[in-house]
């Protein structure tokens, strides 16, 4: 985890109360979206690597799937097409932002623990990571 730029990656990810911040996460909304509103996980996906271009997420699949998936269901939709609730809403993003970041740490962490790249964690992987992952998640 030491060869990511984390502070690189928050300026990039626009995810304060303050109405700068606000004003940069429509901006970036718009830019992903097709046009009708809501993002699929295509366009979020397609969005991170057109939009804002954060090259440590390539190959993150399961870390931007499980940002997508709570995102979206984060707040109760107001569309009245029934699609809302399946996808992410504007009202929905910073809650996508701040959680593509976290489930982001949690994969590099994994990753950095998982030494045999078996994509499981034994007792002895945990033991030996555990003082790092502390540090960085």
């Amino acid at each position: 985890m030491a060869d990511i730029d984390w502070e690189a990656i928050d300026k990039k990810l626009p995810t304060g109360p303050d109405s700068e911040s606000k004003k940069k996460r429509k901006e970036i909304f718009s830019r992903f979206d097709n046009g009708n509103g809501i993002l699929s996980y295509a366009e979020v996906e397609k969005g991170i690597r057109g939009v804002l271009k954060i090259e440590e997420f390539n190959g993150a699949k399961p870390a931007i799937m499980q940002a997508y998936k709570i995102a979206r269901n984060s707040q109760p939709s107001t569309r009245t097409d029934g699609k809302g609730d399946d996808y992410i809403e504007l009202k929905e993003f910073r809650f996508f932002l701040l959680s593509l970041r976290q489930y982001f740490a949690y994969y590099v962490a994994f990753r950095h623990a998982d030494a045999d790249s078996d994509h499981r964690i034994s007792l002895e992987e945990f033991k030996n990571a555990k003082e790092s992952v502390e540090k960085w998640v």
